[in-house]
């Protein structure tokens, strides 16, 4: 891929900021509120818990923050740590994270997904989050070359702070992105991409939801409308009837079983709203140097190549071999929901990092609700694949 260097560094910002998704969001949790189980079984009823009647306003759920929220709020066993200052406690993490020197970082404490509840509280708790952590995006743009030539990739990668839903891990990095292609005289919106569960889906530009700004939808908007779900926080396309199961069609074959052979199933609906009812977002955007020897000061997070956030206290494999009989975690096979450790970062998502066209173009699936894409082939053997 081309270094984005070949123009300049306020033109790869006002690009990122033109296509900005706009997000369809739950209410953010309040300071100092507990967030009720979202996940549990509302029985015949259609709708998350809370939009019933007679129920509670909505659950609050947590929002896309600059990075620092998170690495100000990591934990690890250094003698003094917790009396350290906000800045310093910064500095020894950004320090171990750029030279690897650990293998995962906690966040909060070190009972990770056990302690749930605390997770919510901690956030709930931390002050001046609007001004000292803004709901934020990090753009990563990449030119193509070869058969890319003429197509741009924009890659708006979102740091939560915590994922609970049928999964619970802390911290969780989504993306979505946004296709260009190039013509004689401008970049053109071709497709986009939103990564959901594992999986990631695809749609060409014209059946992709648009807005104008946060506030109002038309096809004439640039912005791409992201409808992310409650706790999961996986990107749709579409908001949805509450009845239906957003994810499973959503969901890489390997997990869609596990989560049918558990009995997950409808408690575990991904719940959206829609774009009249969300606490809609266009995060500030900040775009990724390029060039790894830029990875320096408050980059360094970049180059962690660890997991962000505790390990899993029973992963989806465990939990795979735990059906073999006299296995030892045969009991923790049935609990609820499945608690995993936290995700890798950005730069470690292999092909989706280093060739995004690729990745999109051999690994991304057609959306469910649609199943066209690109218009001509693009790849090096001339079959079939992606319009962008």
């Amino acid at each position: 891929m081309q270094p984005v260097q070949d123009k300049k560094p306020t033109d790869n910002q006002a690009l990122a900021e033109k296509y900005c998704p706009v997000l369809v969001l739950f209410p953010e949790i309040r300071e100092g509120s507990v967030r009720r189980e979202h996940h549990r079984d509302v029985g015949n009823r259609p709708g998350p818990p809370g939009q019933e009647p007679g129920r509670p306003p909505l659950d609050m759920d947590y929002h896309p923050r600059d990075i620092r929220l998170v690495l100000d709020n990591a934990w690890l066993p250094v003698r003094g740590w917790e009396q350290m200052a906000a800045p310093e406690k910064r500095e020894i993490l950004l320090a171990g994270m750029a030279g690897n020197t650990f293998p995962y970082i906690d966040l909060v404490d070190s009972r990770g997904p056990q302690q749930v509840d605390n997770f919510w509280s901690v956030y709930a708790g931390i002050k001046n989050k609007d001004k000292a952590y803004p709901r934020k995006a990090y753009a990563r743009i990449v030119r193509g070359d070869g058969s890319f030539k003429d197509y741009v990739s924009i890659q708006y990668w979102l740091a939560y702070f915590f994922d609970d839903w049928a999964n619970v891990h802390e911290m969780d990095w989504e993306m979505v992105s946004v296709i260009l292609k190039k013509t004689a005289t401008v970049e053109e919106p071709a497709a986009c991409i939103f990564c959901s569960h594992i999986g990631a889906f695809r749609k060409p530009w014209k059946d992709v939801g648009k807005a104008i700004d946060a506030t109002t939808k038309s096809e004439k908007g640039l912005h791409p409308v992201v409808y992310v779900a409650n706790g999961s926080h996986a990107a749709y396309f579409s908001d949805y009837p509450s009845y239906i199961n957003v994810s499973e069609p959503y969901l890489k074959i390997g997990l869609r079983t596990l989560v049918r052979a558990l009995g997950i199933g409808r408690p575990f609906t991904d719940y959206v709203l829609s774009f009249e009812e969300g606490d809609n977002r266009l995060p500030e955007v900040e775009v990724i140097p390029e060039d790894e020897r830029e990875w320096t000061g408050g980059w360094r997070w970049l180059k962690f190549n660890g997991n962000w956030g505790s390990p899993a206290e029973l992963s989806i494999f465990h939990r795979l071999i735990a059906r073999i009989p006299f296995a030892g975690h045969l009991p923790k096979l049935f609990d609820r929901p499945i608690k995993e450790a936290g995700p890798r970062g950005p730069n470690t998502r292999g092909t989706c990092w280093y060739n995004p066209f690729d990745w999109g173009n051999l690994e991304c699936l057609d959306a469910p609700e649609n199943r066209n894409w690109f218009e001509t082939s693009c790849r090096p053997n001339g079959d079939t694949a992606i319009k962008i």
